[in-house]
C-alpha cells in the first residue's frame, strides 16, 4: 500500500514537472543555426530591404572600392544586358566573399560583375533589376 502511494506520488510529481518544462520559454533563436555567421558587423541598413530606387550615392562608393572589386571579363559586342529582362545565360560573373564586402546586400537579389559594370540580379527569377555602368573602371 506504502509502495503504490510512492509510485502514484513520482508519476504525478513526474507528470507535473515535464508539463512545466514543456510549457517553459522556447530557445530556437539562441541555437547557433539562427544565427548570423557574419557576425554584427554584416547586418547594415541595407540588409532585408529593397534596393533604392537612385544608386547615384552607391555608384560613388563603388568607384571608391572598384580595385577590391575589380573587372569581369568583357562582354562580346552582342551581349546586351538590358534592366527588366532576364540575364543572358552565362554572362555576369558571381564576386567572391570579399568583394562582396564592398557592395550593399538585398534580399533576394545578387551582384554580378560584366566587364566594368555591376549588375543587381533578381535571385529567383534571374531578371536585371539595375545595372551600374562603367562603375569598375
Amino acid at each position: 500500500m506504502q509502495s503504490t502511494r510512492l509510485l502514484a506520488g513520482l508519476g504525478l510529481a513526474l507528470c507535473l514537472g515535464s508539463s512545466l518544462v514543456l510549457a517553459g520559454p522556447s530557445h530556437e533563436q539562441d541555437d547557433w543555426r539562427y544565427r548570423d555567421a557574419r557576425g554584427p558587423a554584416a547586418r547594415d541598413s541595407y540588409a532585408g530591404e529593397r534596393p533604392p530606387a537612385d544608386f547615384g550615392p552607391l555608384r560613388e562608393s563603388i568607384r571608391e572600392h572598384r580595385h577590391d572589386i575589380g573587372r569581369g571579363p568583357a562582354l562580346p559586342a552582342h551581349v546586351r544586358i538590358v534592366k527588366g529582362k532576364r540575364l543572358p545565360s552565362g554572362w555576369g560573373s558571381r564576386l567572391s566573399a570579399g568583394q562582396l564586402h564592398h557592395l550593399p546586400q538585398y534580399r533576394g537579389y545578387e551582384w554580378r560583375r560584366a566587364g566594368s559594370s555591376l549588375v543587381l540580379v533578381d535571385s529567383r527569377r534571374g531578371t536585371v533589376r539595375e545595372v551600374l555602368h562603367g562603375v569598375l573602371d
